[in-house]
């Protein structure tokens, strides 16, 4: 009983998972063998729900599939294919696939998606308006990654992104943008030392990352980012519970685009929905405690501090922005602790509901 108030709770109203094998033939339950157990895929229809000061209610699914490229290979992590679509309540619609594959015993990472969609969002701008402005962003992009294992734990990649952005403000004070087509070549290293990709309870994940918009490519604006990435993970009751904590750095430099800036709630730091700060570069940190008392609900804790440089509003740089919260997580596929929930957060004079695929880092 106590399951099924959850799920009613956090929305989950027609989750399920279909276990099928290579063949696409139904399990057979305890005959199953072995070997057709590594062949099955888990098949998850999950319902989209969300809440966001700024862009109202959120509707839609993501649909994925977790699975074993090859049933053989019991070193790599299950891959996973999706798709996400979803409107709100403020006329705001995206759509989007999403792959991770994980081949030859961890040794190669491949990560693609692409999707479109147009956003009604907002920012704050200090002078002359003093207020928040209403833009509209319609956007495609496309990004495709590529990972190698160099030795042990060091990974190694590359990748391309493409975005093409349109954006339009409402006031007639803010000059209208022309569309932003941008190509990034990327660089990543990466040091992952987790016990677990989906659900890790001790290790760490450290990511370097460096991408650049040359002007050879016809980019219209030049620019770089560098975003680096430390996760840090330990068991707690008996490896039952987890604390895991998280420090994030992104940087600009060159002339970035508006679309490009850093936003306080879109990375990282939950409980900024409305897109007041935003700047060229950002610094984050938070701790999350991860409480499994039940063998399928858990509840999570966590808090976090942000703060922006490089601001659109020179008052915005350098203050400290908190977010503290808490969530539920329902486990959708135990196989591998694939896990889906509903976080509420407060942040300085803001707040938010936030839908989670996974966790949070």
């Amino acid at each position: 009983m106590l399951q099924k108030i959850i799920i009613l709770l956090i929305g989950f109203s027609f989750c399920y998972v279909t276990d099928v094998n290579s063949q696409g033939m139904p399990s057979s339950g305890s005959s199953s063998s072995p070997d057709l157990e590594e062949k099955r895929i888990s098949f998850v229809p999950v319902p989209y729900l969300n809440y966001s000061r700024t862009l109202g209610f959120t509707f839609g699914a993501i649909p994925m599939a977790m699975y074993k490229v090859n049933p053989n290979d019991t070193v790599s992590p299950a891959s996973i294919t999706g798709l996400l679509g979803m409107f709100t309540t403020n006329d705001s619609w995206y759509t989007m696939f999403f792959q991770r594959l994980y081949l030859k015993e961890d040794d190669w990472r491949v990560t693609a998606a692409g999707g479109t969609g147009s956003i009604n969002f907002k920012f704050y701008l200090d002078a002359p308006i003093s207020g928040f402005i209403n833009y509209n962003t319609q956007s495609d992009f496309l990004f495709f990654e590529v990972q190698r294992r160099l030795y042990k734990d060091l990974y190694v990649g590359i990748n391309y992104i493409y975005t093409k952005f349109n954006t339009q403000f409402e006031l007639d004070e803010v000059p209208e943008f022309e569309p932003t087509t941008l190509h990034g070549l990327g660089f990543k290293l990466a040091y992952d030392h987790r016990d677990d990709v989906y659900y890790p309870r001790n290790g760490m994940l450290s990511e370097a990352d460096f991408t650049t918009y040359p002007e050879f490519l016809k980019n219209s604006f030049i620019s770089n980012k560098i975003e680096i990435k430390h996760n840090q993970y330990f068991s707690m009751r008996n490896d039952k519970d987890v604390i895991a904590g998280r420090l994030y750095g992104g940087f600009g430099v060159g002339d970035l685009s508006f679309e490009q800036q850093f936003i306080v709630g879109r990375q990282d730091i939950r409980g900024y929905t409305q897109g007041k700060y935003r700047g060229d570069q950002l610094l984050a940190l938070q701790g999350e405690y991860r409480w499994n008392f039940h063998q399928k609900i858990s509840a999570v804790g966590f808090a976090g501090i942000a703060t922006v440089s490089g601001s659109n509003n020179e008052e915005d740089n350098g203050i400290f922005l908190p977010g503290v919260g808490t969530g539920i997580r329902y486990n959708i596929v135990p196989k591998y602790h694939m896990n889906a929930g509903i976080d509420v957060a407060v942040g300085k004079d803001d707040w938010g509901v936030y839908f989670k695929i996974g966790e949070a880092f």
